[in-house]
């Protein structure tokens, strides 16, 4: 079936205090989705972000970003009125509302869900009741992973020291008696740490309604590899190449490629596969458990690591010099489809792509990626991201969240690179982002993803995403909700090319 959609992170919508929310803003962009007759909406990873407001350098695989929460939503009754209007009349306003300011959004938020628990605590009346138990039942439902997830934070925040290898070492090898005493004594911050990926939850279950009603499906991100600071790795040394205090042996990284010619130094700590495929892959299993639990298609990203990664040695200081290891290959994916047999999943095969990558793609079931600007100019036009050489099974962009914009890439081509587009696609190249967005729909991809910003032919200022560059990434938002003009075009071009619910068919 020929479906469409839009690629927007939701720290990408409108919103108080710096950043969107899944509150009112993502309801209206389900409005807007319904309106242009797409039918996904692609994100990129819910976890905790870093302080740069990284989504795939995270402390954990499996929590929320607790700065998503809408604080509007707590006024309502809902959340039994936990907060008032009145207590939202100081929210601070950032001086860039283009750009996310991503400390004021922790901050101010953690400051309003502290009071709103206070309140949560201290009310006896029948609709706090009714939310604390449910409070308590996510608790309990959600132990496997909130207990240390919460723990580690307190630690991270009681310590002042983010790298868990440097806690004390009964902390640092969880000990037992040390962790109780963590927990006795930390007790309040982890409830309260505990409240707020609650609220977050609750609020994404009620997002995840609204969606349905809608016929939208949602389709999340996993990142191959999680971060060495991350509570993932503190709890499950056993499944990580690490050394006796917990520091990383080898790293992962990428070599030179289209968007980086030293490669990229990621260094994530690497898996050990042999003891994870003991396990039959348990905290994998866990891991795209608690994400299917949020949406209805995931992407996998770095889908070539599970084919042979990248390894480095931790010392390093490019990824040049590291070689290619062999993963786990279909036993993985195998044991994945036996435990979600109904999971629709999209492979990220972009990069330094080989036949043995596309054997495991294929044997997995899963669908590839297609980018058309990689596809651009045409140097070779054999290059499987052309137009021309797509195939049904993939997914086609006009670009990713790692990707220029449409416009700031043509810009950014020389004359007789662009001269080329436009021979090919028969365009001016006046409104080139409609161009090829036009481009990507005719596709004969199965699925075609258009990233917002190309929705309003935005140009540099607005890319989501330098790969390789650590400052100055992931703030771009809209000031503003999509407009109705956006929507209808984008329909009537959906409907041409058969991706509308009304007119796409069963291939």
């Amino acid at each position: 079936m020929r479906r469409s959609g839009v690629l927007l992170h939701p720290t990408s919508l409108p919103g108080i205090a710096g950043i969107g929310s899944i509150g009112a803003p993502a309801r209206e962009f389900i409005d807007f989705l319904r309106s242009a007759q797409q039918q996904i909406w692609q994100m990129l990873p819910l976890v905790p972000i870093d302080d740069g407001g990284c989504p795939y350098n995270s402390t954990s695989a499996l929590a929320y970003n607790v700065s998503l929460v809408d604080l509007a939503d707590l006024c309502t009754s809902v959340f039994a009125k936990i907060l008032s209007v009145d207590d939202l009349l100081d929210a601070p306003t950032p001086k860039d509302l283009a750009h996310a300011d991503f400390g004021m959004a922790r901050r101010y938020k953690a400051e309003k869900i502290k009071l709103a628990y206070e309140r949560l605590i201290s009310r006896k009346d029948k609709d706090c009741a009714a939310l604390l138990a449910e409070y308590k039942l996510f608790c309990k439902t959600s132990s496997h992973w909130l207990d240390d997830f919460a723990l580690f934070e307190a630690l991270q925040t009681e310590t002042q020291e983010p790298l868990w290898t440097n806690w004390p070492k009964g902390l640092r090898d969880r000990k037992k008696k040390d962790l109780v005493a963590a927990q006795k004594r930390l007790s309040n911050e982890i409830e309260l740490i505990q409240f707020g990926q609650f609220l977050f939850y609750k609020q994404w279950k009620l997002l995840q309604l609204k969606a349905k009603s809608a016929n939208i499906s949602l389709m999340g991100d996993v990142p191959i590899f999680v971060s060495s600071n991350s509570v993932d790795v503190w709890v499950n040394r056993e499944i990580f190449q690490l050394d006796e205090a917990g520091k990383s042996l080898k790293v992962a990284g990428v070599p030179p490629d289209y968007f980086t010619p030293e490669g990229q130094l990621w260094g994530n700590p690497l898996y050990d596969w042999e003891k994870l495929a003991k396990t039959d892959y348990a905290w994998w299993k866990s891991r795209l458990a608690a994400l299917a639990e949020l949406v209805d298609i995931i992407r996998i990203d770095h889908f070539r690591g599970f084919e042979s990664f990248w390894e480095v040695d931790a010392d390093a200081k490019t990824a040049i010099g590291g070689k290619w290891v062999k993963g786990p290959g279909i036993k993985f994916f195998n044991a994945m489809r036996k435990a979600f047999p109904k999971l629709e999943i999209v492979a990220e095969d972009l990069g330094i792509n080989t036949p043995a990558v596309e054997k495991l793609r294929i044997d997995a079931g899963f669908s590839g990626m297609r980018v058309l600007q990689f596809g651009f100019p045409l140097d070779n036009a054999n290059d499987h991201h052309a137009p021309h050489m797509h195939e049904r099974d993939t997914v086609v962009y006009t670009g990713t969240h790692d990707n220029n914009t449409v416009v700031g890439w043509f810009n950014s081509l020389d004359h007789a690179a662009q001269d080329k587009v436009r021979r090919y696609l028969a365009i001016d190249g006046r409104d080139i982002a409609w161009q090829m967005i036009q481009c990507a729909l005719s596709s004969v991809a199965e699925l075609a993803i258009i990233p917002a910003q190309d929705l309003l032919s935005l140009g540099v200022q607005a890319r989501m995403n330098v790969p390789g560059l650590a400052d100055g990434n992931w703030t771009w938002r809209l000031e503003k909700a999509l407009p109705a003009h956006i929507a209808h075009r984008l329909r009537d071009l959906s409907a041409l090319y058969g991706r509308t619910p009304s007119r796409s068919t069963k291939s």
